[in-house]
């Protein structure tokens, strides 16, 4: 994979798991709680944060 586009995709992974775990964390606080909304914000924000992770561990030979 190009290394600049790894750095790219990897970016939009961090900046999208901090997007869905504040909106997770938004909707959960919101007077009625939004539970379905911040569960699945929250389940999109774990999923690319593992991805950004994954993205950058050094591969393993």
């Amino acid at each position: 994979m190009n290394p600049n586009l790894k750095i790219f995709i990897t970016i939009f992974c961090y900046i999208s798991a901090v997007a869905g775990l504040v909106t997770a964390v938004m909707d959960a606080s919101h007077k009625p709680a939004q539970t379905t909304d911040a569960v699945i914000a929250g389940v999109l924000g774990v999923a690319f944060l593992l991805g950004g992770i994954a993205l950058t561990r050094k591969p393993r030979y």
